[in-house]
């Protein structure tokens, strides 16, 4: 399917053809990001039965999430903002050759700075991750874990992190299709790769096994950037790297945006750093189970949210460049309402069914009653959040739209030390363990989006508050009575799933059944208030699926 967008319709069809575009990539992409983390569900699966809560499991994921994955997310968020607007200008002002010009220096750039990061990381790996795990350095073998998995995964840098690269130049072509494939292959291969050695070299019960995994990341990295690279292949011969900053007023341009999000990223990092550093000290395998928690909202968030995220900032530069405040109105509300509408509801089943949901997941092998425990709490805790979550990454392409790169930056960055304070005074002085580090994400998340949405006010077209409180009325009461059938019935099902549990001798089954029973009930409940108060999302939606049976049936 081509999946490449020109902007050419009329200006009076063109906010319908915009929406039908961005639904059409929006599809897209979540269709790859669903077989992306159906991989990374299986991964953590495998984590789990083969290594449980445990010390390796802990290296594994500090390494990973708190320096490796870290840096590819932060190159991200730094470019995307800065990068690919001023890509686009380029080409659009002065042709492609110019626009070429400005990415063959940030990619000359990019990978200058990311072997120094490698070497950094290989270096100094022990006082690295003695600072960013430090209850890793109560167990020696632990820490050596983890020291020779980051010396293995640093090297993967230099591809992993550079596939930001082809990645944003083909979203700036409205190319949508190869990167998600690329981003699937990446999780496809970290898994495949993983079984192979455990397979072949490893033997699953020796804690370096571990290890296979950390050369996963390694393949999976290079394979996302590699695969990226046909879409771009006609227009290679503009590549010409080079480190000429200064003769470049585009690519001083892009510098010069930087400052803001380097500082909220760098206050991001602190944030993920204390995270981990915050788990490991309150005991072994606290910092898993709060990874495998937040990776259960992870499914919702990173399929359709991040989609809308990437498909919607191209057109809202466009709208902004030509003064277009009031389509930046209808979007943001559109947006705003369609997230709520699925993901208020989806909140409330997560803290019902937490536990179920974790079990289902995770208990198996290794992973035991302590760890289901241990992330259902963290879990309940995280999922009031969710909604405000799924918002953040598009409010912020809202301010990039009209070139602020301060606003949403300084915004987060005083809210991660909002995060840090709650997570240090929960554990350390309150003691709350776990539910302390996930409740600051929460809190934190959910005052930055807010803050965000009040400040964006000022600059879009009008908004019909009326309108918008009414829908918020309907929403409140639908998710209100779905809450309370999901409870009813799980309380009132509780007594049979456990002789259910006794019968079967299997812990999933009962789980499976209540999560089976909460969706179905809960889906129907919330479905029906919905169409008795005719929420207009509804309709939407249902409208929407009968226009495609309808055209397959004439087909």
């Amino acid at each position: 399917m081509d999946d490449e967008f020109e902007l050419t319709t009329p200006p009076e069809g063109e906010m319908r053809q915009a929406g039908r575009q961005m639904t059409v990539a929006a599809i897209i992409i979540t269709a790859f990001l669903m077989i992306g983390k159906l991989m990374g569900y299986i991964k953590e699966m495998l984590l789990a039965g083969y290594f449980g809560k445990s010390g390796a499991t802990d290296a594994y994921k500090v390494v990973y999430n708190s320096v490796i994955f870290t840096i590819y997310t932060k190159i991200e968020k730094l470019l995307r903002p800065t990068y690919l607007p001023q890509f686009v200008r380029s080409r659009e002002e002065e042709g492609e050759e110019a626009a070429w010009r400005v990415g063959s220096i940030i990619t000359a750039l990019q990978f200058v700075t990311l072997l120094m990061l490698a070497a950094i990381c290989i270096v100094f790996a022990e006082p690295i991750l003695g600072f960013v795990g430090k209850g890793l350095a109560r167990n020696s073998e632990h820490l050596r874990l983890a020291v020779v998995m980051l010396r293995i995964m640093a090297p993967a840098l230099l591809l992993f992190s550079l596939s930001v690269m082809p990645e944003l130049t083909l979203h700036s072509y409205k190319r949508f299709t190869l990167p998600a494939v690329a981003d699937a292959s990446f999780r496809t291969a970290m898994v495949l790769v993983f079984v192979a050695l455990l397979a072949l070299v490893w033997n699953p019960t020796n804690p370096t096994a571990i290890y296979a995994l950390a050369v996963g990341v390694v393949v999976g990295g290079c394979l996302r950037f590699i695969i990226q690279i046909p879409g771009l292949w006609s227009k290679l011969r503009m590549f010409r790297p080079s480190l000429r900053v200064r003769e470049n007023k585009a690519v001083v341009t892009i510098l010069s945006l930087m400052p803001p999000v380097v500082l909220g990223l760098v206050f991001s990092t602190f944030r993920t750093w204390a995270d981990s550093r915050f788990g490991t000290d309150i005991g072994e395998g606290v910092y898993t189970c709060l990874d495998y928690a937040r990776k259960l909202p992870d499914l919702f968030l990173q399929l359709l949210p991040l989609a809308v995220s990437f498909v919607v900032y191209p057109f809202l530069s466009d709208w902004a460049r030509r003064g277009e405040h009031n389509k930046m109105a209808d979007a943001l509300v559109t947006m705003t309402r369609v997230m709520a509408f699925i993901f208020v509801p989806t909140t409330v089943a997560l803290m019902v069914l937490s536990r179920p949901l974790v079990t289902l997941v995770y208990e198996h092998g290794a992973f035991g009653e302590e760890g289901v425990l241990l992330s259902s709490l963290a879990l309940f805790c995280y999922a009031p959040g969710l909604l405000f979550f799924s918002l953040e990454g598009s409010i912020n392409k809202w301010f990039f739209a009209y070139k602020d790169t301060g606003t949403p930056n300084y915004v987060g960055a005083a809210c991660a030390v909002l995060h840090i304070v709650i997570g240090y005074v929960g554990v350390y002085v309150l003691h709350v363990g776990i539910a302390a580090i996930a409740l600051a994400l929460t809190i934190s998340k959910s005052i930055k989006v807010i803050i965000l949405y009040g400040l964006i006010r000022r600059r879009i077209g009008a908004i019909d508050v009326r309108k918008v409180l009414q829908f918020a009325g309907k929403l409140a009461l639908a998710t209100a009575i779905m809450g309370g059938a999901i409870w009813w019935l799980h309380t009132a099902t509780s007594p049979g799933l456990a002789e259910l549990e006794l019968l079967a001798k299997h812990p999933k089954l009962p789980a499976l059944a209540s999560l089976v029973l909460g969706a179905v009930v809960g889906t129907c409940v919330f479905l029906a208030v919905a169409a008795i108060m005719r929420v207009e999302e509804l309709g939407t939606v249902v409208g929407h699926l009968l226009a495609k049976v309808k055209k397959l049936r004439g087909r």
